[in-house]
């Protein structure tokens, strides 16, 4: 008797496993949008990580951020910012809700759409690297952010005639190279 009665447990625990392994693989099509609870966020000194759960599946899906890195801060930043909370607050994800959106490979937070390869629309794709971008110079060396300001401060004249003297630059340097 107790064999059938484990093969009869074995058989429910395979059905519930393929129902639930047929159910993801459904939910998980590129473009899915679908809520889910952080059920614990981890903040460690270069990375912080939150674990967000489905209430369709069994296993939680985590989401890593590398502190190391301006696009893993600014991710984070924009998850944050989508929840009401500042980035210092990041522990505080615990329990809320994340809309996720499938990219075809991994869930991402639909609210950092922009900072992922082919996710997000155009505006927001340019608006995230046009932010890395301004992170990365201000790290840089003081001449640099000085030349950035001053290339700013240009006229709509000044600049195209700095864009015309440029190219004229780059193709005598070109000609000189091929030249020698």
């Amino acid at each position: 008797m107790t064999d059938t009665a484990s093969a009869s447990t074995s058989t429910a625990v395979t059905d519930t496993d393929e129902y639930e392994h047929l159910r993801r693989k459904r939910k998980e099509t590129q473009g899915t949008v679908e809520l889910a609870e952080v059920v614990d966020v981890w903040v460690g000194t270069d990375e912080v990580v939150l674990r967000c759960r489905f209430d369709w599946a069994t296993e939680p899906t985590r989401l890593g951020y590398d502190l190391n890195s301006d696009r893993g801060v600014a991710r984070l930043e924009r998850l944050c910012e989508s929840n009401g909370l500042a980035f210092e607050q990041a522990d505080h994800l615990e329990g809320s809700l994340v809309e996720l959106q499938y990219s075809g490979q991994r869930w991402v937070p639909t609210a950092e759409a922009g900072y992922e390869q082919g996710q997000g629309s155009v505006g927001e794709t340019f608006r995230a690297e046009l932010e890395l971008l301004a992170r990365e110079l201000a790290g840089s060396p003081a001449i640099l952010r000085r030349g950035v300001r001053r290339v700013r401060s240009l006229s709509m004249t000044q600049t195209i005639i700095a864009v015309v003297l440029v190219k004229k630059l780059l193709i005598v340097a070109l000609i000189a190279y091929l030249l020698l």
